[in-house]
């Protein structure tokens, strides 16, 4: 049951890798069709060229964000199984450690379930952080100074 439950992480992982692979393909030609949009409002002047904005449009749109979560996802599945263990095997040797008294602090017991859990939880919420952190860090410029850029404006 539980590996069954782990394998239906990767297929919904697998499916949230499939649907951004595909956002990724979509972004070129979404790219020329906002162009077109942009040219026939008059948004865009004569300065900007279709490749270079489409440049433009991929390094702001793109889904970066979530192609890094995916990634720290894909991390954190597979880091849950050693995750587990190492922990597991830690808290063994502090309980033999300790003499190995039947009690609350033997393994299997709700307590030792429950600071797994912790644990376990801590390293997924730092590895999100450290991916954020790193995506905020270096977040791509927004779409309307790019095209500024692209005219030539500064500010």
């Amino acid at each position: 049951m539980i590996l069954g439950f782990y394998a239906l992480m990767f297929v919904a992982l697998g499916i949230w890798g499939l649907w951004l692979f595909m956002k990724w393909r979509e972004l070129p030609d979404f790219a020329n069709a906002v162009y077109i949009s942009m040219r026939d409002k008059g948004l865009l002047s004569d300065r900007i060229d279709r490749e270079s904005f489409a440049e433009s449009f991929i390094r702001c749109e793109a889904p970066l964000a979530a192609t890094y979560r995916w990634g720290a996802a894909l991390f954190c599945l597979l880091a849950l199984p050693p995750l587990i263990a190492g922990f597991n095997w830690i808290w063994t040797f502090f309980w033999r450690l300790g003499g190995a008294q039947p009690g609350p602090f033997e393994q299997g017991y709700m307590l030792q379930i429950f600071m797994t859990f912790l644990f376990v939880m801590g390293v997924i919420v730092g590895v999100l952080y450290l991916v954020t952190a790193y995506y905020y860090r270096n977040a791509p410029p927004t779409l309307k100074s790019e095209i500024r850029r692209l005219e030539g404006q500064t500010s």
